[in-house]
């Protein structure tokens, strides 16, 4: 499906019938290209960052229980921990570049993935940080005093940990990255704010757990990647407390409770 020229490209076989793949890495990331001569299903998985174009034929991308089909042309991001599924439909095509220089390669790959984990959470957490601010002023407007005091107090421990993410990663001799950040929603429910936060954390308590289990030959890298995960949990619970109580006394007490 690909000229001849990409032949040249070494190849990585995962033992898949129809399945052909070439890798190549750079200084900075990881370019594939990937052919299906048959329906190939990858189980959910997640990565560094990811950005595709589709050459031929189509594929199913899913994640957070959502679908969509890509054919050739278009073009799909999948941000850093995003665990996802992927169908690719018989005759399809691809070119991927993937930001992380060893990914697959096991030598040297459990340092990388830490170094690509405090370079996420540089990224993606000043982003939920914002997020945290932009909704405490939201509910501060709406009266609701003590929930904005609440998302106020979450963005300015969030603050710290980006900030700590990028001195480890100036200690270690890493560049630190200004990356583009996905856009989020912004909510005036409180309650369905309270439900999507939930689910943020829950996801991103998953992708870090693996983090912090690479980090544990770094001492000082996994504690500060640990107690991260701890307040992040720490939130988790709290959210689920919310919503048990939402449903225990209803909404609209709940929302007099946070005035």
């Amino acid at each position: 499906m690909f000229a001849d020229i990409i032949k040249k490209v070494p190849s990585r076989d995962y033992g898949i019938d129809g399945l052909e793949v070439h890798v190549d890495h750079t200084s900075t990331g990881t370019v594939y290209f990937v052919s299906a001569a048959k329906e190939v299903v990858f189980p959910e998985h997640a990565h560094a960052a990811q950005w595709t174009i589709v050459v031929s034929g189509s594929c199913t991308f899913t994640a957070n229980g959502e679908s969509k089909v890509y054919s050739a042309g278009e073009t799909y991001f999948i941000p850093a921990g995003l665990r996802h599924q992927i169908t690719l439909h018989a005759g399809y095509s691809e070119v991927d570049y993937v930001d992380d220089p060893l990914d697959g390669e096991e030598e040297g790959k459990t340092e990388n993935k830490v170094i690509a984990g405090l370079q996420t959470i540089v990224t993606e957490l000043s982003q939920q940080a914002d997020g945290h601010l932009i909704q405490s002023r939201i509910f501060a407007a709406q009266g609701l005093n003590k929930l904005a005091e609440q998302y106020k107090e979450h963005a300015a421990e969030e603050g710290g940990y980006v900030v700590k993410c990028i001195d480890r990663l100036i200690d270690l001799g890493c560049e630190v990255k200004l990356e583009a950040k996905t856009a989020a929603p912004i909510y005036t429910d409180a309650i369905e704010y309270l439900k999507h936060d939930l689910q943020v954390s829950k996801d991103g308590l998953a992708w870090l757990k693996e983090v912090v289990v690479a980090a544990q030959d770094d001492f000082t890298t996994f504690k500060i990647l640990s107690e991260y995960y701890q307040d992040e949990e720490g939130d988790m619970y709290w959210a689920e407390q919310q919503l048990a109580l939402v449903e225990m006394i209803g909404k609209q007490n709940w929302l007099a409770k946070q005035m």
